[in-house]
């Protein structure tokens, strides 16, 4: 079962475009519904962290938001953000699905339980995923990419039911 999906953000979480504005400040465009489903899985127990090769302010927010817990960045080396993730949550490999869409994300990717990428990944990316997302990055593949594992965990019947109950307070 997994326990922590890992994801990088540019080209994941976001559409990968950056935008500098001329006093430097940094615009990022991420998906709404991509963002809803981190407070579904959380609802079940499901950590998320974020890997990032830059560093960000926007990440950090986006990660406050969304109720992120462990966000890593400047990182380019992910396999130590994967290792210590695995360590801080004692979790064996298969208990851990990672997103990503570039190179540098294709060594935890190899060594997670689960690994998927968003459609306009890196070719070589997407011959080390499991599942390849009909969605791009930024636009819906987080959400894409996260529903298909609660299905193979038999979550998404289970957070339906909540939604489809009469009362409503309830709910995640």
């Amino acid at each position: 079962m997994i326990k922590l999906v890992i994801m990088d953000v540019d080209g994941v979480l976001t559409d990968g475009r950056i935008i500098l504005d001329d006093n430097g400040v940094e615009y990022k465009f991420f998906d709404v519904k991509d963002g809803h489903i981190f407070h579904i899985i959380h609802g079940f127990g499901i950590k998320t962290a974020l890997v990032s090769g830059r560093h960000s302010r926007v990440t950090k927010v986006r990660a406050e938001q969304l109720g992120v817990e462990d966000v890593y960045q400047g990182i380019h080396n992910k396999l130590v953000a994967f290792e210590q993730l695995k360590k801080k949550y004692s979790l064996s490999n298969e208990e851990i699905a990672y997103i990503g869409d570039d190179v540098i994300d294709i060594p935890p990717m190899i060594l997670s339980g689960f690994s998927a990428c968003p459609s306009d990944a890196h070719d070589e990316v997407k011959k080390v995923s499991d599942y390849i997302s009909s969605f791009k990055g930024g636009r819906g593949a987080v959400r894409d990419i996260i529903e298909y594992i609660m299905k193979q965990e038999d979550l998404w019947g289970k957070m339906m039911e909540k939604y489809l109950l009469l009362d409503k307070h309830d709910i995640f």
